[in-house]
Formats: C-alpha cells, structure tokens, sequence
C-alpha cells in the first residue's frame, strides 16, 4: 500500500465514519418497517455500506 498524506488519510476517515453512521442508519430503518419490502431494502443498503467499510479496511491493511 502507498503512504497516504494526511489529507488522504482524513478522507478515509470520514469514509469510514460516513459508513458507519449509514449502517446504523439503514439497520434501524430496516427494524422500524413494517413492509417487507422495504425492510429487505434497507438490510440491503446497511450490507451494501458494511462491504465497502471492510473493502475500504482491507486495503488499509
């Protein structure tokens, strides 16, 4: 892996914690529905956000 400058590297941070906050997010609407639907749409959504958080820490690595 490259060296990051510290611009890059808060970049990624706030990717990180973006992600994050968008997990929690889309899990809650996701137990808060009551159309089956929808609730499977945003499950979708938080496990869409949690593969680029671990996409994201891989190559950190």
């Amino acid at each position: 892996m490259a060296n990051l400058n510290e611009m890059e590297l808060q970049n990624v941070r706030h990717l990180l914690q973006f992600g994050e906050s968008d997990i929690e997010k889309f899990s809650n609407y996701a137990q808060n529905s009551q159309d089956q639907s929808v609730k499977q749409f945003f499950q979708q959504a938080a496990s869409s956000c949690e593969k680029n958080k671990q996409t994201i820490l891989q190559f950190l690595q």
